[in-house]
């Protein structure tokens, strides 16, 4: 004797959200009859959904206090801003803030303060030897005496929590910073970590 099959359950479909882009949402009422139309569609619904909403969200995404960070690391490489794996975060959406104000500033003294404090996170104690060098005609010899070398003295105070002593940081630090001064300046670079303002100081109720 052959027993009765058992019914397939179906599942109910999900309510429309009022004013969502559900394909469902604008089936023409002569296509509703049943739920057939509703049930086909549903499929394309769970489909194109993420879809949908990334586009819904596009302006979130280019934005560079709301965007992933993966994202943010994608529009750095679109302005060719290279930086190394110990710039955090907040650093990197700084970055992309600062935009043309950045670049702009590229190459000067006020452009590596801008990138040492707002994209590293730390402080900057610049020496350099200044000057300008002009000639009335390009590229002539002789004409004008030589320029003296021009130098800078960089030190550079890493924020808390960035230790220059874990693998490779102050490197990559020191190889930011001579990427952002001019390729005729000879650099040197020093890179140690900042002084813990909580240490030194006396305990409370005692004084010296």
């Amino acid at each position: 004797m052959e027993g009765t099959p058992s019914a397939v359950p179906v599942l109910p479909l999900s309510p429309l959200v009022p004013g969502s882009r559900s394909l469902r949402a604008i089936l023409p009422e002569s296509y509703r009859q049943g739920d057939f139309a509703d049930r086909f569609l549903a499929g394309f619904d769970d489909v194109l959904s993420p879809l949908i909403t990334v586009l819904d969200c596009l302006d979130a995404y280019f934005s560079p206090s709301t965007s992933p960070d993966d994202f943010v690391a994608w529009m750095l490489e679109w302005t060719n801003t290279s930086l190394p794996a110990c710039v955090g975060s907040t650093g990197r959406r700084n970055a992309l803030l600062l935009g043309h104000r950045l670049h702009g500033l590229r190459g000067t003294a006020a452009g590596l303060e801008l990138l040492i404090r707002h994209v590293l996170g730390g402080r900057v104690d610049l020496t350099e030897s200044g000057g300008t060098h002009i000639s009335p005609q390009p590229g002539a010899a002789g004409t004008t005496a030589t320029p003296a070398e021009s130098w800078a003295h960089v030190r550079v105070l890493l924020p808390h929590g960035m230790s220059a002593g874990r693998t490779n940081v102050a490197d990559d630090v020191e190889d930011l910073v001579q990427e952002w001064i001019p390729a005729h300046v000879s650099a040197t670079v020093i890179v140690e970590d900042q002084e813990d303002p909580l240490l030194g100081q006396s305990p409370v109720g005692e004084r010296y």
